[in-house]
């Protein structure tokens, strides 16, 4: 009989296991991936794609975000597990010694216990489901991290490629500027040696070739610097990525217009946004766990094994023992623990509701200062597109005049160092605009659709 009812007990708690593990079975959280909307494409630039692209895989801060998804899956899972039974095995081994009441001698032995152990918290009130309700969050909290990283990377990819286009432009032109210059310098040392005109002339030259050298010297140290940066970006050695293929600076184009209509619920896209809200329903979900840290745990605790004096006779039906039962537990004094730890929890989530809103404030005054600022670099950049066509006539006469011997060679290298420094100035203020529209998409998540 004992046998038969041993059998049906542990044949009754397999089944309850496998049940339960069936319905309640912590879920592998996969990490989905998620990838920011590809708002570079829209610059219609095939290098620029594959840097970016390239940084996605390789940079060390997405990376890192990436793991960090990985870490809080893992939190999720051991909070999980709590919601099954937990099973153990504890063989163990008690001396004993006896005395004869009636003969007086002596006896003792070792009383061997072999028991199979579950002890399984029944999540009634929903304690640990609220817990992991809270895990939840935290995962898409931090899947929420690896998508700002993902958007703050390509964002600084796309500014310093457009920086480093600028600069081959710029450093071409200041290139010529200098040997304008140098030209511009030698004719007038022969003018000021002549007696033809002053030497206040000649310094004024001098000092603009001084000048001019290092704008050109510095130019050439920000390439390079905006160089490193871009490799790190992409998790490549500094040394071994400065050599990049690029596009000139004409081939870059606006990816929409200055009076392009975006929508300001663009906002509620950004990764930050998103993240922000998570924090809140996690944080009503920890309010929730510590409010019922209040109620009493109850358990089901059983025992299946073998108990005897023998080792012979230890795993003999007739050495079987069980015993089933349950279990509450009520803290009835924790020194105002719990009370102090449900009151840092409401506080929690009421920062949570302001960092939230302050995360909205944040997007609305970055979108309003880049579209400002599109304005803005973009009205310059036409205002000196304008003034280059009339540079450009300018030099075009001094030129023709030159030829022609009614002008003479320093007005004519005069004429195109001004067309060059407008020249600058134009690209400068066309790819400010293009920052800005990096912005731009960057204020809105990644897109203006």
């Amino acid at each position: 009989m004992k046998k038969i009812i041993s059998i049906i007990i542990l044949g009754a708690l397999s089944f309850c296991g496998v049940c339960f593990a069936g319905e309640n079975a912590p879920m592998a959280v996969k990490a989905q991936k998620e990838e920011t909307l590809p708002f570079w494409e829209s610059y219609g630039d095939e290098l620029l794609n594959g840097y970016i692209q390239e940084a996605l895989e390789n940079n060390l801060s997405i990376k890192i975000a990436g793991a960090r998804i990985k870490e809080s899956e893992a939190i999720l899972g051991t909070i999980n597990a709590q919601r099954l039974p937990q099973l153990s095995i504890n063989p163990s081994v008690y001396p004993y010694r006896t005395i004869s009441r009636w003969s007086g001698n002596f006896g003792s032995g070792n009383l061997l216990y072999f028991p199979l152990l579950l002890n399984w918290e029944l999540d009634i009130f929903g304690k640990i489901s609220d817990r992991v309700q809270a895990s939840k969050m935290g995962v898409k909290i931090s899947k929420e991290d690896l998508n700002i990283a993902k958007l703050a990377v390509s964002s600084e990819i796309a500014a310093s490629y457009f920086n480093i286009v600028l600069d081959d432009k710029l450093i071409k032109n200041y290139e010529e500027i200098v040997s304008n210059l140098n030209e511009t310098l030698r004719l007038k040392k022969q003018l000021y040696e002549g007696g033809i005109i002053p030497y206040d002339n000649l310094y004024t030259s001098e000092y603009e070739l001084v000048n001019q050298k290092n704008q050109l010297n510095s130019l050439l140290r920000q390439r390079e610097i905006l160089l490193h940066q871009f490799a790190v970006l992409r998790g490549v050695s500094p040394d071994e990525g400065s050599n990049i293929q690029r596009v000139s600076v004409d081939k870059l184009d606006f990816p929409f217009g200055v009076n392009a209509e975006i929508s300001s619920d663009l906002i509620f896209k950004r990764p930050d946004v998103i993240q922000a809200e998570y924090g809140i329903k996690k944080a009503a979900f920890d309010v929730k766990a510590a409010k019922k840290a209040f109620l009493p745990s109850i358990n089901l605790n059983e025992m299946v094994g073998f108990e005897s004096l023998k080792a012979g006779r230890l795993f003999n039906w007739d050495s079987n023992v069980y015993q089933l039962g349950g279990g509450l537990l009520l803290d009835l004094y924790t020194g105002g623990y719990k009370m102090a730890y449900l009151k840092y929890n409401k506080e929690l989530a009421v920062e949570k509701l302001h960092q939230y809103n302050n995360v909205l404030l944040n997007a609305v005054c970055e979108t309003e200062n880049s579209l400002s600022s599109y304005k803005a670099d973009y009205n310059s950049y036409s205002e000196f597109k304008d003034m280059i066509e009339k540079s450009g006539h300018y030099y075009k006469v001094a030129n023709i005049r030159y030829t022609n011997g009614t002008g003479n060679r320093i007005d004519e290298l005069a004429a195109r160092r001004q067309f060059l420094v407008n020249e600058n100035s134009m690209y400068l203020a066309r790819i400010s605009a293009l920052v800005d529209t990096i912005n731009i998409y960057k204020a809105l998540g990644g897109s203006i659709n």
